[in-house]
């Protein structure tokens, strides 16, 4: 195709997968091949939503180099490797979608089903850090042992498809989003049984104050009086313990069953590391115990009653509870498979780390 019809579809490519939920922010990456020697593909750290065609990089397949005025994605290589060796293969969609994403934490293909778009069999490639070779090194290992497959499991991280075009690529994420997520809610249904708890709200920081939510009502609370209501006061101590503008409650399901069951939370999915943090410990409602909780984290499970996340814009609050929503997840399904561990220590603390320092400075995700 033409670049500039290729520049056409990446853009929409990325409306269509937003609306669908598989990729929000600047998560995952997309691309289209122009010729045999080059593709375009979305650039390193900008949000999909107001990206702009000239914002797309242009790529040589053999040396990596670029042509455009912003970075591309620092996994560019997967697709060259994948455009490399599928020539059929004219567009490429990688996500960090949900339940693809819980599926992969196993380490295994997945197996035992059968779709006419996607056959009986979707690979899962070997861990390995964001942008690093190793993760590089596995995708292309089960790209080229498996050449009859559209759609691949990337282990702790999300999923690579492939297609012919953008429409092709596009059934093939949704087709697997479909099949992991009957899955793994066939493994963790049983466990989501946690009643439903009170509300503890949803808040903005103004100065030394915070506009409160909770059930309907705003309040005006100060950040250091203390004699707040209870759920005042757990937003108070967290914004003493960290530099947050955004506080909101999360009672999904899942988390609701992980803050039932378990002390602390270890990630599974390295999305959740980053932006959360290396662990989330999980206490009980008291403004103390939340304080200390949420040090060097964006997030706070209660005890038996979800979580409180918390960030700097609105916008990273809501990339927290999503995250948290689909860690969780991760969690429970971990239960129903045999050794599957969570992220090493060192790793988790290490994109922590990463994430911190440098993505964020730089606004990406």
């Amino acid at each position: 195709m033409t670049e500039l019809k290729a520049r056409d579809l990446v853009l929409e490519a990325a409306a269509r997968l937003a609306g669908e939920g598989l990729i929000e922010r600047t998560w995952g990456n997309i691309s289209a091949r122009v010729s045999d020697t080059q593709f375009l593909i979305t650039p390193s750290g900008l949000a999909y939503d107001g990206l702009r065609a000239d914002q797309l990089a242009l790529v040589n397949m053999e040396d990596g180099s670029c042509e455009g005025p912003v970075s591309p994605s620092s996994e560019k290589g997967i697709h060259a490797d994948a455009y490399r060796l599928r020539p059929e293969a004219g567009f490429i969609i990688h996500t960090h979608q949900t339940w693809a994403s819980v599926a992969g934490i196993e380490g295994r293909a997945l197996t035992g089903f059968s779709h006419p778009l996607l056959g009986k069999r979707a690979p899962c490639a070997g861990y390995g850090l964001p942008g690093t070779s190793h993760l590089r090194r596995a995708v292309a290992a089960e790209v080229a042992q498996w050449p009859d497959c559209r759609a691949f499991l990337m282990r702790r991280h999300g999923a690579l498809c492939l297609g012919r075009d953008m429409e092709d690529a596009f059934a093939a994420a949704m087709a697997l989003e479909e099949v992991c997520e009957a899955r793994v809610r066939a493994a963790v249904d049983g466990q989501l049984t946690a009643p439903e708890p009170p509300d503890f709200g949803f808040s903005e920081r103004r100065g030394d104050a915070f506009l409160l939510t909770l059930n309907g009502e705003r309040r005006s609370c100060h950040i250091g009086d203390r004699r707040l209501p209870p759920a005042a006061d757990l937003h108070a101590a967290i914004y003493r313990a960290g530099n947050f503008q955004y506080i909101a409650h999360e009672a999904s399901p899942e988390v609701l069953a992980v803050s039932n069951g378990w002390p602390l939370l270890r990630p599974y999915l390295d999305d959740l590391a980053q932006i959360a943090g290396a662990d989330v410990l999980c206490v009980r409602p008291k403004a103390a115990q939340v304080g200390l909780a949420v040090g060097g984290r964006n997030a706070v499970l209660l005890r038996g009653q979800g979580a409180l996340c918390a960030g700097g814009v609105e916008s990273d609050v809501e990339a927290v509870r999503s995250l948290l929503r689909k860690g969780c997840a991760a969690r429970l399904y971990a239960q129903t498979l045999p050794r599957c561990r969570p992220l090493s220590l060192a790793d988790a603390a290490l994109q922590r780390m990463v994430y911190l320092h440098s993505y964020k400075r730089k606004g990406q995700c």
